[in-house]
């Protein structure tokens, strides 16, 4: 059977705390370049959504396409490049994201130098390095094989447009698609993998640091989750 599956990019929530006291001592320091660095990703969070539901969009185009025949070829053509146009959509909101890892990430390494001097803490100060650049790294192939997933797709959308194209060639590009979009799934799944580590070597972190956070507005964000 003809099908492409598409791929959702879900990544797990960066919870926000707040210091109880203000102060200067470096792990202080670290707690307010990493939650400002975990603010700045709220762009990014909030690009999930209309990502999922362009690629819903296009799957629903794709599928009409499919179940047309060679003389609806105009209305193929039609629904060809409207699916486009909403793969060009998700490539810019991919890019708004990827801007939002990269200043959260630059904010990230502003503490990263403190996390160096943490004698007391200096093993958890380390898996939040470890972990934090893990992630950062599993995103940058996120974001790549997403991009060629998207630029894929829109070779496909093109391809129904052709008189010529034989069910054999068709397949071949679903084909090409799918494999694509599965290189998403594992990289997304690594990437959320580095997120809860990152997260819970942070959470580690501050508790060895004896940083006292407010509960209260944690739980909001949980529950608001």
């Amino acid at each position: 059977m003809l099908n492409k599956k598409n791929a959702l990019i879900v990544t797990a929530c960066v919870f926000i705390g707040i210091l109880s006291a203000c102060g200067s001592t470096s792990a202080e320091k670290v707690y307010t370049h990493l939650e400002e660095a975990a603010s700045m990703e709220n762009e990014f969070e909030a690009q999930q959504e209309p990502i999922m539901e362009l690629e819903q969009q296009e799957q629903e185009l794709y599928e009409e396409m499919l179940s047309l025949g060679i003389e609806e070829l105009e209305q193929i053509e039609s629904l060809s490049e409207e699916a486009t146009g909403y793969a060009k959509e998700r490539k810019e909101l991919l890019e708004t994201e990827k801007e939002s890892i990269e200043a959260a990430f630059e904010e990230y390494k502003r503490g990263e130098e403190q996390l160096d001097n943490m004698e007391d803490a200096n093993e958890e100060a380390e898996a939040v390095k470890e972990a934090m650049n893990n992630r950062y790294e599993a995103y940058q192939d996120l974001y790549e094989s997403y991009k060629t997933a998207i630029e894929k797709d829109i070779i496909l959308y093109e391809a129904f447009t052709k008189e010529e194209l034989t069910i054999d060639d068709l397949q071949a590009e679903i084909d090409e698609v799918n494999e694509q979009y599965s290189m998403v799934v594992e990289n997304r799944d690594q990437f959320n993998k580095y997120t809860d580590e990152y997260n819970e070597a942070k959470d580690a972190f501050y508790e060895k640091s004896d940083l006292e956070i407010k509960g209260e507005e944690s739980e909001d964000v949980e529950e608001s989750d």
